[in-house]
């Protein structure tokens, strides 16, 4: 079987009813596992797909290679796409995949991500092939303001997204989603970059609540009289991932950080930033408070009355 063109490969069509769809476009066609290309098969392995699943596909939207959507997967795939990319292996890029439901996935620093069914739970994989001083903390900008860009195609949503520094979006203060960006590199050179990406589309998690934890929301908790589906989001967020890789590897990463800038909600307000530990382990300390003036290029941040940026951390507000 001809794998070489750009492909959607799943094994739950049904959750992307709607996605990719044009009159012009043939259905699903059958894609047995042990027909697809070596590559493939690693990369369906890779990311939670099992070699007994009934797999079918239909071609991609440009300029994506391949898009692979998993019913369960049992791994972060996250972790899973950086496993095989450590091995020398890779998709054809760019590459994306999601899970409808998953276990062991996860955010910054390993903390859990519950990927629950309704939410989107996507990763993409660019190999940029740049050197790090070229593309900045772009990587790292990328899939938040995607998300950002996304969510600003539902005029209906009545609101616009906020970024909270460093990574997460809030729609009326609540987190609806959150991304990690890890990288690949040989020497000065980004090889890869893969980002993943959580949007709470239908359900809002549960999680502890404490002054370390924003309180979640869904979209649809946010803005019951609209349906925003999972294709439907699933759409939008290609779009703006594929817009906003383009845009960093044409322009560097200066665009990217004054959006950042203009769409975060941390400036000119109170904050305390605490070590990472902060809400994990009784011991951490706090890094710096007060008034948000700035945030550099490095996503450092300025904060009034104190004399170097602060670079990490966890932000809670204060006022």
């Amino acid at each position: 079987m001809d794998t070489s063109g750009s492909l959607i490969i799943t094994d739950c069509p049904e959750a992307l009813r709607g996605f990719a769809e044009t009159g012009g476009q043939a259905g699903w066609e059958a894609a047995p596992f042990e027909q697809l290309g070596d590559s493939t098969r690693r990369a369906w392995q890779a990311v939670g797909g099992l070699g007994q699943a009934e797999i079918v596909r239909r071609p991609a939207p440009a300029p994506w290679r391949q898009i692979m959507a998993v019913g369960h997967s049992a791994i972060s795939q996250v972790d899973g796409l950086r496993e095989l990319l450590q091995t020398g292996a890779a998709p054809p890029t760019p590459f994306a995949c999601l899970a409808v439901t998953g276990d062991n996935f996860h955010g910054n620093r390993g903390r859990p991500w519950r990927a629950l069914e309704g939410n989107l739970h996507l990763t993409a994989l660019f190999s940029p092939n740049r050197s790090a001083r070229e593309l900045g903390l772009g990587l790292s900008m990328l899939p938040t303001l995607a998300v950002v860009d996304a969510l600003g195609q539902f005029d209906a949503l009545g609101q616009a997204p906020r970024i909270k520094w460093v990574n997460d979006v809030l729609l009326g203060g609540r987190k609806v989603s959150g991304v990690i960006t890890s990288t690949v590199a040989k020497g000065e050179c980004i090889e890869h970059a893969v980002l993943g990406i959580g949007v709470n589309v239908a359900t809002t998690p549960e999680f502890p609540s404490g002054k370390f934890v924003q309180p979640p929301g869904s979209l649809r908790e946010l803005a019951p009289d609209i349906l925003i589906t999972l294709p439907a989001m699933l759409a939008v967020l290609l779009e703006s991932l594929a817009r906003r890789h383009a845009q960093l590897l044409e322009h560097g990463p200066g665009a990217l950080h004054a959006d950042y800038v203009r769409h975060n909600c941390v400036i000119g307000r109170e904050v305390e930033i605490w070590e990472e530990t902060a809400g994990e382990c009784d011991d951490a300390k706090l890094i710096a408070g007060g008034r948000v003036t700035d945030i550099l290029p490095d996503l450092s941040l300025r904060l009034d009355g104190v004399a170097e940026p602060v670079r990490r951390g966890r932000l809670i507000f204060a006022d």
